[in-house]
């Protein structure tokens, strides 16, 4: 049978950065800004080139910021330069994902990479804009809302081997859990409903981040991971818009 040819891809691809992470702390050079370095370059490779990958905080228009995240991917198209690069932060309407780098995932540090992640909870997302329906083409003026994945990626873990995270990501409201190293599998939790990223109503994102259900996968992990998240992205609607008026509202 024929080798498939992106499954190869990939495969090269998470053996070369589980070589890169290992030979880093085997000489004792290992530091937080190298690994994120590292899953960047990795993620330069799977995301089109309509998103952008960060780092920073997330902000909204009601003045509230998430704690400092490690990897920020956002839609590039809807956020002006000052947002980013002067600034280092990102309107929550924009942001597709957001990641937490760690080279061992202990107890202690799946913990605070879950408080790290959940900050962004308290952020309110207000888009603005009239939007055409894909049921039935109408046209409608709604706010919408948006839930980016919060994912965790580590290089080892010292939770114990093959330990089964499905009911830490349900309770937690994660998306995927991915530890590069052959010790663990890569968990990713699939939602209730294909439209679950983005919301009319705030009420069916409540059941778009509690339903669904977790898959476990032991190999060709960075494949899976890359494809699971260009399917995020698939699903974002082209027509969100950032109520600029409601951040113009904030800054008085």
């Amino acid at each position: 049978m024929k080798n498939n040819i992106l499954k190869s891809i990939f495969d090269n691809l998470e053996l070369s950065l589980k070589n890169e992470m290992n030979i880093k702390i085997q000489h004792n050079l290992e530091d937080g800004k190298y690994r994120e370095y590292l899953v960047k370059r990795i993620l330069s490779k799977i995301v089109p080139s309509k998103y952008e990958i960060t780092n920073g905080f997330i902000i909204d228009s009601e003045n509230n910021k998430s704690d400092e995240m490690d990897i920020i991917i956002y839609d590039k198209s809807y956020v002006p330069p000052f947002f980013d690069e002067t600034y280092t932060v990102v309107p929550i309407e924009a942001v597709i994902a957001v990641i937490q780098v760690k080279t061992d995932l202990t107890w202690d540090q799946f913990e605070k990479a879950i408080k790290n992640l959940n900050s962004i909870d308290k952020l309110v997302s207000k888009t603005g804009g009239k939007i055409i329906s894909a049921n039935g083409g109408k046209i409608m003026d709604e706010q919408r809302y948006v839930a980016p994945y919060k994912i965790i990626v580590s290089y080892k873990s010292s939770i114990v081997e093959k330990y089964d995270f499905s009911n830490e990501m349900n309770n937690k409201y994660l998306d995927m859990i991915y530890i590069i190293d052959g010790n663990h599998d890569l968990f990713i939790k699939h939602r209730q409903e294909p439209d679950g990223v983005v919301n009319l109503n705030k009420e069916k994102l409540d059941i778009y981040k509690s339903g669904g259900y977790i898959e476990r996968i032991e190999n060709s992990k960075l494949c899976n991971f890359a494809l699971q998240l260009l399917d995020k992205m698939k699903l974002i609607n082209n027509a969100i818009i950032i109520n600029y008026k409601e951040y113009i509202k904030g800054a008085k």
